[in-house]
């Protein structure tokens, strides 16, 4: 009854896959599980070669990286049941009733299990901007996500009847990384599909270099620039939000011709052993400012 939709991505997912495939064997029920590679290299391909051994998993290798809306569009293709559950090659599952908490919800038609971070900071300080962001925005309580079921979903982790996403596809103009999960939760929200919220988190194991963090953040920074511009109300994105403010007080004039050397300053401080998330919010939204402006 459910498909297990993994997107994978220069990721080793064995052992993920191991998890789940006992999950379902302990389950009894009707499942699948569904990897497709979106252009990995060479090294992460030979370590998930292991994937084509399990007679439940269908594995399936892409010549060239299609982007994250795609990839998860193209499931739709591949899916025999109609209840399709996302999880990202990234996360572990530390539940052994996961896969069960799933099945008992299929009468829900979007379902969000949450996220989590390993409360022990990374020994690499490195790694500690992104592990820091986790653990302080991104772990949200259930009590928090059911109050704000459309603002809390992300695509890490989720269950969604096929008929919907087929109905309201990941928007494959978004090609880059960021905020293709937003623009879902904006479609569900707008055509009054309810997002229902339950504790069954992953956890997220592919915390990443503060450097690259930055990148990918500025990554879905344009991205959101180009939601504002091109989709539904986005008035509801804290980010978006601030900037109007800012540009209501006639304030962008003053800050625009020093946002490259402020984001240069901050930046310094973002990759420092110590991050702040006050000063992650400033850079976000200087650079946000200077997106618009290239608009």
């Amino acid at each position: 009854m459910i498909s297990i939709c993994i997107p994978i991505y220069n990721f080793h997912v064995v052992d993920l896959i191991i998890t789940i495939i006992n999950q379902g064997e302990e389950s009894k029920k009707p499942y699948e599980v569904i990897c497709i590679d979106d252009g990995s290299n060479k090294e992460t391909l030979k370590l998930n070669a292991e994937i084509n051994s399990h007679n439940k998993v269908k594995y399936l290798i892409l010549k060239k990286n299609i982007g994250r809306s795609k990839i998860r569009n193209l499931f739709l293709e591949n899916a025999n049941y109609e209840n399709l559950l996302f999880i990202d090659c990234d996360c572990s599952i530390q539940s052994e009733n996961f896969l069960e908490n799933y099945f008992e919800q299929l009468d829900n038609a979007v379902v969000y299990g949450g996220r989590k971070h390993h409360y022990n900071p990374p020994k690499n300080k490195n790694k500690k901007l992104r592990w820091l962001y986790g653990i302080k925005r991104e772990d949200q309580n259930l009590n928090y996500r059911v109050k704000n079921p459309y603002h809390c979903f992300r695509s890490n982790n989720f269950l969604i009847k096929r008929a919907i996403l087929s109905q309201i596809r990941f928007n494959e103009k978004i090609e880059t990384y960021g905020h293709e999960d937003t623009l879902l939760s904006l479609e569900l929200k707008e055509n009054k599909i309810a997002i229902f919220q339950i504790n069954n988190p992953v956890f997220h194991e592919g915390i990443e270099d503060s450097s690259i963090f930055l990148e990918k953040t500025k990554s879905a920074i344009k991205n959101l620039v180009f939601l504002e511009k091109n989709t539904l109300n986005t008035s509801s994105i804290k980010l978006i939000k601030t900037y109007h403010v800012i540009n209501k007080l006639k304030l962008t004039w003053l800050i625009f011709p020093l946002s490259k050397p402020i984001s240069n300053i901050l930046e310094r401080q973002l990759l420092s052993s110590r991050p702040s998330l006050k000063i992650f919010d400033l850079y976000k939204l200087i650079y946000f400012l200077r997106e618009k402006q290239n608009v």
